[in-house]
C-alpha cells in the first residue's frame, strides 16, 4: 500500500513538474514574442533547462543561469573584440573561451552555463557590427527565460525542498525506530549478531535529509513557510540517532562467538527501547509527545545500572564482554538523552 502510494505522489510530482515547465516556455516565448527578439528561442529554452522539480533546486539553476550568463557574455564580448572576424579567428576564440570556461566548471557549474553564453555570442556574433549591443540582447533574452522559471516555480504548485524534508522525515524516523528496536532485541536474546547492512537505508535517508536541509536553508528561506530552524533540529537528531545506532551494531556484531548473557535489567532496557521508539515516531511526525515517559525511562535504566554494579553483578562479566555491554548501553542512553534534548527544544 505505501509503495502504491509512493508510486502516486512521485506520478503527480512529475505531472505537476511537466506542466510547470511548459508554462514556463510559453511565457517565457510570449515576452521574447512582444519584444521581436531575434535569437528569442535562447529565453524559451533557459526557461526549460533551470524548471527542476524543487524550488531550491530550480533557484540554483536559475541563479547559476544569470551569472553563468553574465560571465559567459563578458568572456564571449572579450573574445569577439580581440579575435575578429569569422574563421580561424572564431575557431580559435571558441578554442580558447571555451576551453576555459569547461576548466572552470571545476570550481563551480555555473561556468558551464558561461559556455554555452560564449558558444551563442562568439559563433552568432562573429559578423555582427554591433557586438556589445548583441551580447546585451543575448543577457536579455536568457534572463526573459529565467525570470519566467522563477516566476512559475514560486507561484504555480512550488513544490519546495523543505516540504519534502518534511514528509520524509516520517519514514526516515520510521525507520529509525525499526532498526532500533531490532538492535535491542538482538542484544537482549544474548547479543544475536544482526546483518551489518542493517542500517544502510535509514542512512542513506540521513543523507539525503541533510542534503535537502542545505538546499531548503540555502535557497528557500525567503520563499518558503516553513519552520526550517526545526526541520534542522529534527534532522541533526535523526543523524545523532543513526550515529549512536551505528555505534550498537558494531558493539553487538563484535561479541566474541558463543553463549551470551542474559541481560539481567532487560526490563528496563526493554521499557526504554519503547520510549525512544515513541519519541522517534513523534519527532518524525512533527507532532508533540509526552517526555515523561522516555525521562521515567531514563531515570529507571540508570537507576538499576546504579543498583546492579553497587551489587557487585557485573563481577560475572570478563572485562572485554563487560565493555562491550556497557558500550552498547551507552549508546543507548546517549541516543535517548539526544531525543530528549531534541524534542525539548522542539516544543520551545
Amino acid at each position: 500500500m505505501s509503495s502504491w502510494f509512493d508510486q502516486r505522489r512521485f506520478f503527480s510530482e512529475h505531472l505537476r513538474h511537466g506542466i510547470k515547465t511548459g508554462l514556463a516556455a510559453v511565457l517565457a516565448y510570449s515576452i521574447v514574442t512582444v519584444f521581436d527578439l531575434a535569437y528569442g528561442f535562447w529565453g524559451v529554452l533557459s526557461a526549460v533547462i533551470v524548471m527542476q522539480i524543487n524550488v531550491a533546486d530550480s533557484l540554483q539553476m536559475c541563479w547559476n543561469r544569470l551569472t553563468g550568463t553574465a560571465i559567459g557574455a563578458a568572456i564571449g564580448l572579450l573574445t569577439l573584440l580581440a579575435l575578429p572576424g569569422p574563421g580561424w579567428p572564431t575557431a580559435l576564440g571558441l578554442l580558447l573561451s571555451v576551453g576555459f570556461c569547461a576548466y572552470m566548471t571545476r570550481y563551480n557549474p555555473r561556468y558551464l552555463m558561461a559556455a554555452i553564453t560564449v558558444v551563442i555570442i562568439v559563433v552568432a556574433g562573429s559578423e555582427e557590427e554591433r557586438k556589445i549591443l548583441f551580447g546585451i540582447y543575448r543577457i536579455l533574452e536568457i534572463g526573459i527565460g529565467v525570470g519566467s522559471a522563477f516566476l512559475v516555480t514560486v507561484l504555480i504548485w512550488p513544490h519546495r525542498a523543505g516540504s519534502t524534508l518534511r514528509e520524509q522525515l516520517r519514514d526516515n524516523f520510521a525507520e529509525a525506530s525499526r532498526c532500533a528496536t531490532i538492535l535491542v532485541e538482538a542484544f537482549l536474546s544474548k547479543q544475536t549478531s544482526v546483518s551489518p547492512d542493517l542500517l544502510h537505508d535509514v542512512s542513506a535517508r540521513t543523507r539525503q535529509a541533510r542534503d535537502l536541509l542545505s538546499k531548503a536553508l540555502g535557497h528557500e528561506r525567503l520563499v518558503s513557510s516553513e519552520d526550517l530552524d526545526a526541520l534542522s533540529r529534527r534532522v541533526t537528531a535523526l543523524e545523532n540517532c543513526v550515529e549512536q545506532m551505528r555505534a550498537m551494531l558494531h558493539v553487538l556484531n563484535d561479541f566474541d562467538e558463543g553463549e551470551g548473557y542474559e541481560i539481567i535489567m532487560s526490563a528496563q532496557v526493554r521499557e526504554l527501547a519503547q520510549a525512544v521508539s515513541e519519541v522517534m515516531v513523534s519527532i518524525g511526525e512533527g507532532r508533540d509527545a509526552a517526555l515523561d515517559e522516555l525521562e521515567k525511562a531514563v531515570a529507571a535504566f540508570e537507576s538499576r545500572l546504579e543498583e546492579l554494579r553497587a551489587a557487585g553483578v557485573t563481577r560475572r562479566f570478563n572485562l572485554h564482554k563487560l565493555l562491550q555491554v556497557f558500550s552498547f548501553l551507552h549508546a543507548m542512553e546517549s541516543m535517548a538523552k539526544g531525543l530528549l534534548k531534541t524534542r525539548s527544544n522542539l516544543a520551545v
